[in-house]
């Protein structure tokens, strides 16, 4: 079986992003620092080389592909199950708000997020799922490498499925903003030999700590 790589790349900083609100399947603007990061984020096509990109259909997403999308000459398939985990009734609230509004699953969300069901919304396990088969699809594409842009809960859904780890693991990565990650597949055995890099936005080793989605 040949070799897959696949790269990670979580959409540009939002304001709600920065804001600490859930956004979830809200479609939420790239802000100016998001639209610049992901120009930036482009420059990282010099070193893919041929690939095609699959994205999530929420414009924070698509706009982060653009620019890369042009630099690199790449294709864009817009694929709903790469979407955001939809938070429900958590839209759209600050993480200060879901806390006094909702105090036990906010609670519970960090400290076993795979026990949670959003309410009016989806769980872990549901976006782990439809993420997977996202990849599947991706895969019978036929391609060996693979850009995919997507959000943060579900990039940690597919990088606990590549490792081997349970949902409850969801908090011990941090992916930054338009950072890039990369999955080399060989043989039905994963290896990631980049994880959250954001060399390129030249913002030094400093990442913001994000309270909503």
């Amino acid at each position: 079986m040949k070799k897959l790589r696949f790269y990670l790349i979580r959409h540009g900083e939002t304001d709600w992003n920065a804001q600490g609100r859930f956004q979830g399947r809200k479609d939420i603007n790239l802000s100016d620092k998001g639209i610049s990061q992901a120009q930036l984020t482009s420059k990282v096509a010099s070193k893919i080389g041929k690939a095609v990109i699959w994205c999530s259909p929420l414009s924070r997403a698509l706009h982060t592909a653009k620019p890369l999308a042009q630099k690199g000459g790449y294709e864009i398939f817009i694929e709903e199950n790469l979407i955001e985990i939809d938070h429900g009734k958590w839209e759209g609230l600050h993480a200060e708000e879901v806390k006094r509004f909702f105090p036990e699953s906010f609670e519970l969300w960090h400290k076993q997020p795979d026990k949670v069901q959003m309410p009016g919304g989806e769980s872990l396990q549901g976006v782990q799922e439809r993420a997977l088969a996202a990849l599947s699809k991706i895969k019978q594409n036929g391609k060996e490498q693979a850009i995919i842009i997507s959000h943060d809960a579900v990039l940690k859904c597919l990088l606990c499925h590549w490792l081997e780890l349970p949902l409850s693991s969801f908090w011990r990565f941090r992916l930054a903003n338009c950072s890039v990650s990369i999955v080399e597949e060989e043989n039905a055995q994963a290896t990631i030999p980049m994880l959250g890099d954001i060399c390129h936005l030249k913002q030094g080793w400093t990442w913001t700590i994000q309270r909503g989605l």
